[in-house]
């Protein structure tokens, strides 16, 4: 008998009316950059991307933004909606998304000074000459007839869009858009008839709405995605000029729904809200609009947790919920949720690992927790074929990497045991989710601890595995993921007298009692440093980070982080000390040279140092057992210590080769 659904989630699948047609459930799948598009077009990846999503039970899926103008190059693999090829791919997402029910819009926008020049060698357009604040690029104030084109450009592409089969447009006026920077006193400081009052400020979106509901008529959706709060007060648009924007465009009767986002160009990390955010931090806004319009509103700011999801509906606080982020990690959510397998959905950490694709190295959008995730329907993510010959199988480690072998080889019928040497299952990553604001990580072992539990895993608690008892159990396949080891900082020189510690060792509760002066010697610039730091402040150390980039957390750049690790510093009086080259740890000292003028720099009176290094590969066990003529697999960071996702990844990729 299949498991009843539970009452709680009823109205998450109840259908929604926008315009002339109803959406199935109020799951939205919202729009978000890929970087999947091949010659600036839709392609195979995407459809199976959405497919995939369709299947598992989303409503409403909105496709990767498509850019409006040849004046808008934002990122290289930018959809072109503005070239006529767009409508093939169109077709295919439309026709794929259909299949399972659900309904596909297209995402049309311009990034107007939030865009790139790189791409395009064109200047960048703005409705003034206000410095980008991240580029510092100074754009080109609009005339009359480049608004006029834009405008067209909005027509054209939704022309495209209802060419292709899909279900309507939704109109980017959200963080990265033009319209936005028309909206905004923060960005318009024009006195034209563009500019100045709001009457004058909503003109462009007015503009740009009625050419779009002219074009595709009353029978395809138009919806608006609206910024509810800029977070930049002194200028900037607020919540209460958010809901009298929308008060005025929902007035004029021609969009269907508003989807409710936050951030601007001063505030990347709430704009791509990470672990640091709580989990529905800009539903108020949402809250605030739908009790200013008649029109169904959608929420969204990290909404990852389904009962948080159905409260916001029966609360009345929004109409439907973007889980963008929930659906990459887990597709299937609403199946399985429908299904009462909620111990089964695979959790999003808001972790910010592989869905931030806005580096230079251009990466494809994944999933850390979801390796699968962006790469669906390739050969190495086919549904998994059991076992044509079950084996013995013996994993080495309990951490993620090893979890998920384990998981992965039990579901394809493989007789598992797992071997950890602690008296608990995550490894280094429960160690990590020690650090304050990061507790979210554990749910990516949490969830794969009980996959094992229902596959019958067998778990051995405690046991440094050798040479010996792998021989004794007598595996046909030994899977090795027994993680990394604490590295040195290759410079320095540590004295055997004096207190230096790892953060496996801080984390693990080797700290002295009594707090002092810590020094937190930080090679690496990623979260783990900054949460030595932050972890040691709230036991009353006082804490320094010392490190030889330019700044302190030069990687946390990369997933948005840096603002906000800076303002949590600033108000924890964490100190930073950058371009330090550490030469000598002595007794209550930290002896270094300015990497620039050579100046020797001495910290006194330091009672802890802590050692932020890269941590190296324990390979020992694999190749012990590689000689012996074994057949060994290893995953994770006894490979090479790197990401989460790499470890699950090579933990999948294990599972699937044994």
């Amino acid at each position: 008998m299949s498991p009843q659904p539970d009452s709680r989630f009823d109205l998450l699948f109840a259908p929604l009316a926008l315009g002339r047609k109803t959406v199935p459930n109020r799951f939205v799948f919202a729009a978000h950059q890929t970087n999947f598009a091949t010659h600036n077009r839709l392609n195979e990846r995407h459809v199976a991307y959405y497919a995939t999503r369709a299947a598992g039970g989303a409503g409403l899926i909105v496709l990767e933004g498509s850019v409006v103008h040849p004046s808008d190059w934002p990122y290289e693999y930018a959809v072109f909606g503005h070239d006529p090829a767009v409508v093939d791919g169109y077709r295919a997402v439309a026709e794929v998304v259909h299949r399972h029910g659900a309904l596909a819009l297209a995402h049309l926008t311009h990034s107007g000074m939030q865009g790139s020049s790189h791409y395009s060698q064109l200047p960048l357009w703005a409705p003034s000459p206000v410095p980008e604040v991240n580029s510092r690029e100074l754009p080109q104030a609009m005339e009359a007839e480049e608004i006029a084109a834009v405008v067209e450009g909005f027509r054209q592409a939704a022309r495209y869009a209802s060419d292709g089969g899909l279900d309507g447009i939704e109109i980017n006026a959200g963080q990265d858009s033009l319209i936005r920077q028309f909206l905004s006193p923060l960005t318009n400081q024009r006195n034209d008839e563009y500019g100045g009052a709001l009457e004058n400020r909503l003109r462009f979106a007015r503009q740009v709405i009625e050419a779009v509901r002219g074009e595709v008529g009353r029978d395809l959706i138009v919806g608006l995605r609206l910024v509810g709060d800029e977070y930049a007060p002194w200028a900037g648009i607020k919540p209460e000029d958010a809901a009298e924007i929308a008060k005025h465009l929902a007035d004029d009767g021609r969009i269907d729904f508003i989807s409710v986002t936050s951030g601007s160009i001063y505030t990347g990390h709430l704009t791509r809200p990470g672990l640091y955010q709580p989990p529905g931090f800009a539903v108020h806004l949402a809250t605030l609009i739908k009790a200013a319009v008649a029109l169904p509103v959608f929420a969204q700011g990290s909404i990852v947790d389904p009962g948080m999801a159905a409260a916001l509906l029966v609360e009345g606080k929004a109409d439907a919920v973007e889980m963008t982020r929930a659906l990459i990690a887990d597709p299937e959510l609403p199946a399985k949720l429908r299904q009462n397998r909620i111990d089964d959905i695979r959790p999003c950490l808001l972790a910010n690992q592989d869905n931030i694709i806005g580096l230079v190295q251009n990466p494809r959008l994944s999933c850390a927790n979801h390796p699968a995730a962006g790469h669906e329907g390739e050969a190495e993510f086919t549904p998994l074929i059991p076992a044509r010959n079950p084996h013995r199988v013996l994993v080495v480690g309990g951490g993620p990497a090893g979890l998920e072998a384990a998981r992965v080889a039990a579901l394809r019928g493989h007789r598992v045991t797992l071997y950890e040497r602690s008296q608990r299952l995550g490894g280094a990553l429960r160690l990590a989710a020690a650090a304050p604001g990061r507790e979210r990580l554990a749910l990516a072992v949490d969830w794969l601890e009980t996959q094992i539990r229902k596959l019958d895993v067998s778990v051995r608690f405690g046991v440094e595995v050798t040479e010996d008892i792998v021989r004794r159990e007598a595996p046909e396949i030994v899977i090795v993921a027994v993680g990394g080891k604490s590295g040195r900082w290759a410079e320095a020189r540590y004295p055997e007298s004096v207190p230096v510690l790892t953060p496996r060792q801080v984390l693990g509760g080797e700290v002295p009692v009594s707090p002092g002066r810590a020094v937190v010697l930080d090679a690496i610039g990623d979260p783990v440093g900054m949460g030595m730091a932050e972890w040691l402040v709230e036991r009353g150390w006082q804490v320094e980070v010392v490190t030889g980039d330019m700044f302190v957390g030069q990687r946390l750049t990369a997933s948005l982080e840096l603002t906000a690790w800076n303002q949590r510093a600033a108000a924890r009086g964490i100190g930073f000390r950058p371009q330090f080259e550490v030469r000598e740890v002595a007794a209550r000292s930290v002896i270094g040279v300015d990497r620039f003028d050579r100046q020797e720099i001495c910290l006194d009176e330091v009672d802890l140092v802590v050692d932020v290094t890269p941590e190296v590969p324990d390979e020992t066990l694999y190749f012990a057992l590689k000689a012996s003529g074994l057949r060994v697999i290893r995953a994770g960071d006894c490979v090479a210590p790197r990401s989460l996702a790499q470890a699950i990844l090579e933990g999948y990729r294990a599972g699937r080769e044994a």
